[in-house]
């Protein structure tokens, strides 16, 4: 059984294997587990990949992007870089301190620790970007209304928001559970929306806590963005699921009442 040494921050895992992998060059994997698959590794050498080796649904994303950008969950700014070099104004968010250090330390000059959220009265972006599976900061699918409100108040009235996640229904679901292990899983049968996962990272002995993402089916994004005052269409879709969108503001719109919100929720996953 690996043991949490500490009181460890969910990224804090990913904190140390970016900062291994930048100061030292040694790439370290990441262990990920959570509640719908197979237990995953992921490399800190991923994060800092070159233009070179983005795939398609990332070089569309960037193509759409305005003058202005504000990304989120940014890592260690493998897309800002690029935005950055082609002249676009890019405000890098990220909540692992190690990876907006490591980004200042690669020449992005607008790299900040913290969340949409927390962003100073004012700012104004033509775009926002949510990549890497961009919807999972949201956690849930009220996380992900909260979201959509306060993406649109930094936005410009033209402005577009784009994200990209994965349609776990045409994924096998294998069940995650191991002998031996202290990942804190919800009920299998609950009532949680079939994307809201629970996710667990760790490098070696080094584990962080259990925390919340959100994974969402396209048509489900649509309902929950309509309510919310946007139009969303798909930009492209592949394998797996995956699948990138983008979600303007509606003009003029208003967004629906809660009550109406539930049933269109509900109809859509009929």
């Amino acid at each position: 059984m690996a043991h949490t040494l500490g009181r460890l921050g969910p990224w804090s895992p990913l904190g140390s294997a970016l900062e291994a992998y930048h100061a030292r060059g040694e790439d370290v994997a990441v262990t990920v587990r959570n509640d719908f698959g197979r237990t995953e590794e992921i490399h800190g050498s991923f994060f800092f990949r070159t233009e070179e080796a983005f795939e398609e649904w990332e070089s569309i994303a960037l193509s759409q992007c305005g003058p202005r950008v504000l990304d989120i969950g940014a890592g260690v700014g493998a897309h800002a870089l690029v935005l950055q070099g082609r002249g676009h104004e890019v405000t890098a968010l990220d909540l692992i301190p190690e990876a907006v250090r490591i980004m200042k330390e690669r020449g992005v000059e607008d790299a900040r620790e913290g969340t949409l959220f927390e962003l100073r009265p004012g700012s104004v972006y033509d775009t926002v970007i949510l990549l890497m599976n961009g919807s999972m900061i949201a956690e849930t699918l009220p996380g992900l209304d909260r979201l959509l409100a306060a993406a649109a108040t930094v936005l410009e009235p033209q402005g577009a928001l784009i994200l990209d996640s994965t349609d776990l229904r045409d994924l096998p679901h294998e069940s995650a559970s191991e002998p031996g292990t202290d990942l804190e899983l919800g009920p299998e049968h609950d009532d949680r929306y079939f994307g809201e996962l629970h996710y667990q990272l760790s490098v070696g002995e080094h584990v962080g806590e259990v925390f919340p993402q959100l994974f969402i089916d396209p048509e489900t994004l649509e309902v929950r963005a309509r309510r919310g005052g946007w139009r969303m269409e798909v930009l492209w879709s592949g394998p797996d699921g995956r699948y990138l969108a983008r979600l303007r503001r509606r003009v003029g719109s208003v967004p629906d009442d809660a009550a109406g919100q539930d049933g269109a929720v509900s109809e859509a996953l009929a």
